[in-house]
């Protein structure tokens, strides 16, 4: 009786981590490039621990087979990136921004790597990427997405796939929205670039013998960097909400 009450735990406590971990290993801010290894196990290791006491009645029996037991770990583990991608997808407005940005002001050759993103990217996205993570933990809303996986077992019941064509659906619909609005919260950087660009080729058909486009590059970075310092934090905010909308929208059963 005791060997079965054992087996049965470490099976369900080993389903809850392959869904938490998985999770947390794409959360914003928890899974970035930066953060220990071990860090990410022991979180997930500490929430594991203390849902399994609580979740214990909704998972279904041990399999007596392997293929089964594989089967239900498969399970929890795309549940788990399903839910950590969504909060992944909406953090890369300020990437996409940060690129629009440089093409605007002419430093698009300007790269680093991009924690946030694990690619190359534009210093202004770098720097728009560590900014929201700042204030994701700041405004309280990692606790949302750590809720979103830990509350989920309300809705994706263990050991039943994912809805896939509504799954497919919102993750097409939250990277077409989040293109857009990484668009909006560009669009200053966008209307003077294009001004510019459009002064600079009128110049240079009526002087066709000045470099007029080595001359403008000073003014242009002027002009965008003094955009950015007075738009800088409507954008920020602006963007901090829409990621908690989307959140909750998404997430819905944390009303």
């Amino acid at each position: 009786m005791l060997e079965h009450f054992l087996v049965s735990q470490v099976f369900v406590f080993f389903l809850i981590f392959c869904r938490i971990g998985s999770g947390i290993m794409l959360l914003p801010g928890f899974g970035e490039s930066y953060v220990s290894q071990r860090v990410r196990l022991v979180l997930a290791l500490m929430i594991t621990l203390l849902l399994t006491p609580v979740l214990g009645k909704t998972f279904p029996p041990m399999p007596s087979s392997s293929l089964a037991l594989a089967l239900l770990v498969i399970i929890e583990i795309i549940t788990g990136i399903f839910i950590g991608s969504i909060c992944n997808i909406l953090i890369s407005v300020t990437h996409i921004a940060g690129m629009i940005f440089s093409f605007q002001s002419g430093i698009s050759s300007a790269v680093i790597f991009d924690a946030t993103q694990n690619s190359q990217g534009s210093l202004v996205g770098n720097f728009f990427g560590l900014a929201t993570i700042v204030l994701l933990f700041i405004t309280d809303l990692h606790h949302m997405m750590l809720r979103g996986i830990t509350q989920s077992y309300s809705v994706f019941i263990p050991g039943h796939f994912l809805p896939l064509q509504d799954a497919v659906n919102t993750v097409v619909r939250l990277t077409s929205e989040t293109f857009i609005m990484a668009v909006q919260i560009s669009a200053p950087f966008i209307v003077i670039g294009t001004l510019l660009f459009l002064g600079a080729g009128v110049i240079s058909r009526l002087m066709p013998t000045v470099q007029v486009f080595f001359i403008i590059t000073a003014p242009q970075l002027l002009v965008s960097f003094f955009i950015l310092v007075t738009t800088f934090s409507a954008m920020m905010l602006w963007y901090m909400e829409f990621y908690k909308d989307k959140l909750t929208e998404v997430l819905g059963y944390l009303k």
